[in-house]
C-alpha cells in the first residue's frame, strides 16, 4: 500500500494523532519560552529564576505523568484525549490570569503535563497501538503536526502578543481548545469502538502476559531511553534560552523566528523517510544512526557565528527530531508489544519530562555563571556522541529480532 492510499484511506483516525501532535505544541518550550520574557519582566524573575520556575513546574508534571500515562492502556481513548485536552485548556486559562508565584506554577505544571506530555503520548501510543504493519507511516504522518506547530506557532505567538498582549493571547488559545480542538477530536474518533474490539481480538499472547517488571528490568530499555532523551534535553536547554543564545552570536529576533521553518522543514523530511523504512527494515537498521545530526548541530551552537548557521543548527536538529519520534516508538513496540506500550511509553515520557526540566534550568545556570555556548555546544556534542555509542547494542537485539520474525 502507497502512503497516499494509506492515509486515505485511515484519514479519520489519522487526522486525530495529527490534532493530538499539533495541539501538543503548546506545552512545548519552545512555545512558552517566546512568552518568557514578558513573564519574567511581569514577575520579575532572571534568565536563572525563571529557569527554576519552569524546572519545578516540568518536574511536578514529570512525576505525575508516570502515573497518568499508564491509563491509556485502560481508559477509552475518546475519554482519556478528551481529558487530557480539558486539562490543556484549563492550563492556559490559568496562565492567562496568572498573579503570583504559586498560579504561574499551577499553569506552567499543566501545560506540560497535558501538552508536551500527554497529549504527545496520546497521539504517539494511539497510532503505535493500533497500527502494526505501517506503524512506522502511522507516526512518520501523525508526527509532522510537531513541525506544523514549530513552523507557524512562533509567528502566530508574536503577532498575537504584539496585538493582544501575552495574557490575552493564552486566553484565545484556551478558547481554542476548549471550542476547537475538543469537539474535532471526538468527531475524528467516530467509530473508534470498531477499531479497539478489532485491536483486542488481535492480541498475541506474548503480549498478554508481558510483564512491566520484567521490562523495566531490561538493561536494554535504559539504553535506548538515554538515545532518545538526547534531542530532548540537549535542544529544550537551547530552545528555552534560544533569545539568549541569539544575542551571543548577534543574530537578530526576527531571523531566529523566520528560521525556525528549517527546523520543521527537516523534521518533516526526516519523520516521512524515516516511517517507511521503519516499516520495511525495522527500527534496529536506522537506530544507529539517528543521533549524527543532533551531534553536528551541536557542533554548529559550539563553533558557528554567522547568522546562515542559524538554520542549518536547527535543520540538522529537525533530521533527529523527525526520526526520533518514529524511530524510539517502534523499537519499543518492536521489543516489547503493544498492550503496555501506554505503560513503557509513560515512564519514557515521565524521563523526557525530567530532562527538558533539568536543562533550562542547567543552561540557565551555567549562563549566569559566564559558561558560553561554545562550552555548552561542546559538552552536548559529547554526551550526544556517547549516547549513539550506547545505542549500537539494542540496535542489534532489534536486528535479530527482525530476522526471526
Amino acid at each position: 500500500m502507497s502512503t497516499f492510499r494509506f492515509i486515505i484511506g485511515n484519514r479519520r483516525f489519522l487526522g486525530f494523532g495529527l490534532l493530538c501532535t499539533i495541539g501538543a505544541n503548546i506545552g512545548q518550550t519552545f512555545f512558552i519560552a517566546l512568552f518568557g520574557n514578558n513573564i519574567r519582566s511581569e514577575f520579575s524573575l532572571s534568565h536563572g529564576d525563571f529557569g527554576a520556575v519552569y524546572a519545578i513546574a516540568t518536574l511536578m508534571s514529570a512525576l505525575v505523568i508516570i502515573w497518568a500515562g499508564r491509563r491509556i492502556d485502560h481508559i477509552d481513548l475518546r475519554l482519556y484525549s478528551a481529558i487530557v485536552l480539558i486539562g490543556l485548556a484549563l492550563a492556559a486559562g490559568a496562565l492567562s490570569v496568572a498573579n503570583n508565584m504559586i498560579v504561574l506554577i499551577a499553569a506552567l505544571f499543566g501545560l506540560r503535563l497535558f501538552g508536551q506530555g500527554l497529549l504527545r503520548h496520546t497521539a504517539v501510543v494511539s497510532m503505535a497501538k493500533y497500527f502494526e504493519e505501517t506503524r512506522g507511516r502511522a507516526m512518520s504522518v501523525v508526527s509532522l503536526g510537531y513541525p506544523i506547530g514549530e513552523s507557524i506557532f512562533p509567528i502566530m505567538a508574536i503577532a498575537a502578543i504584539a496585538y493582544l498582549g501575552w495574557r490575552d493571547t493564552w486566553g484565545v488559545i484556551a478558547l481554542i481548545i476548549t471550542f476547537a480542538l475538543l469537539p474535532l477530536s471526538q468527531f475524528l474518533l467516530k467509530g473508534h469502538s470498531e477499531r479497539h474490539q478489532k485491536y483486542e481480538k488481535e492480541k498475541s499472547e506474548k503480549e498478554r502476559h508481558l510483564e512491566e517488571k520484567n521490562i523495566l528490568r531490561d538493561p536494554h530499555f535504559y539504553i535506548i531511553l538515554l538515545g532518545a532523551l538526547m534531542a530532548p534535553f540537549l535542544l529544550t536547554g537551547i530552545f528555552f534560552h534560544q533569545l539568549a543564545l541569539a544575542d551571543a552570536k548577534g543574530w537578530d529576533i526576527a531571523w531566529l523566528a523566520s528560521s525556525f521553518p528549517a527546523f520543521a522543514g527537516a523534521t518533516v523530511f526526516s519523520s516521512l523517510l524515516s516511517g517507511p523504512l521503519v516499516d520495511k527494515h525495522g527500527p534496529g537498521r536506522i537506530l544507529p544512526f539517528f543521533l549524527l545530526p543532533l551531534i553536528a548541530a551541536m557542533a554548529v551552537i559550539a563553533l558557528g557565528q554567522h547568522m546562515i548557521w542559524l538554520p542549518i543548527y536547527l535543520a540538522l536538529a529537525g533530521l533527529t527530531t523527525g526520526t526520533s519520534g518514529v524511530l524510539i516508538t517502534a523499537s519499543w513496540a518492536d521489543t516489547y508489544g503493544t498492550k503496555r506500550l501506554g505503560s513503557v511509553r509513560a515512564i519514557s515520557s515521565s524521563f523526557t519530562v525530567l530532562s527538558t526540566a533539568i536543562s533550562p534550568l542547567l543552561a540557565g545556570a551555567l549562563l549566569d555563571q559566564g559558561v558560553g555556548f561554545h562550552a555548552l555546544g561542546v559538552g552536548a556534542m559529547i554526551i550526544a556522541f556517547g549516547a549513539l555509542l550506547g545505542v549500537q547494542i539494542p540496535a542489534q537485539r532489534l536486528r535479530n529480532t527482525k530476522k526471526t520474525a
